[in-house]
């Protein structure tokens, strides 16, 4: 015997209709149709890194204790080589030395997470990406928009779930995450009823 996936049919926007969730990642809505399985995760970093490209520098949260962070030389380096970037990209940093450095405020959306390991990520990007300053600058806000989106796997209310889903149905920039993944998944009225046997 087979169970409903979800019992809320919430309407999330005209056309639009909120079936449910399926393993704490994939949110699962219906649109004319069709039904649609969208990747919470890759389509948030995919929104998130579309906003910081916009913006010409992210708000700077300044953290109430600064944090210290020890990087290889080569790190070290390419964080050195990279300040205005990272003023670009939100971060303030200073060098401290000794292939040290301190990180005294974070792009607004990061101030929950470990900014220790988020910017070892980031300088450890920085140290494999040579090219230009724009790829180093999207490098950047790959790594930003990877650590501020919300998690797979992770509960997720309904009202966050139903934004999400209303913007990406919305828009036409977001097929992809910014590793190249797609964000959604779509199943055809037609190609249901023909797995059910319903029609040929």
């Amino acid at each position: 015997k087979t169970e409903p996936i979800c019992n809320n049919d919430q309407e999330i926007n005209e056309g639009i209709k909120f079936i449910g969730e399926a393993f704490a990642t994939y949110i699962i809505v219906e649109k004319g149709n069709s039904v649609f399985f969208i990747d919470k995760h890759a389509s948030h970093e995919r929104i998130i890194f579309e906003e910081l490209k916009k913006t010409q520098v992210p708000q700077c949260q300044q953290l109430l204790l600064p944090v210290t962070v020890k990087l290889s030389a080569q790190q070290y380096n390419a964080v050195n080589d990279s300040v205005e970037l990272l003023i670009k990209s939100g971060f303030e940093v200073d060098d401290f030395g000794n292939n040290t450095v301190i990180i005294r405020g974070v792009p607004a959306s990061l101030i929950n997470e470990d900014i220790s390991n988020l910017f070892y990520e980031v300088a450890e990007n920085l140290a494999q990406c040579g090219g230009v300053e724009i790829e180093r600058l999207e490098n950047i806000y790959h790594t930003v928009a990877c650590k501020a989106a919300i998690k797979a796997g992770y509960k997720t209310s309904v009202e966050e779930m139903t934004r999400l889903a209303e913007e990406v149905l919305s828009r036409d920039d977001i097929f992809y995450c910014p590793h190249g993944r797609p964000v959604a998944f779509e199943i055809k009225k037609r190609e249901l009823e023909k797995q059910f046997g319903r029609i040929q």
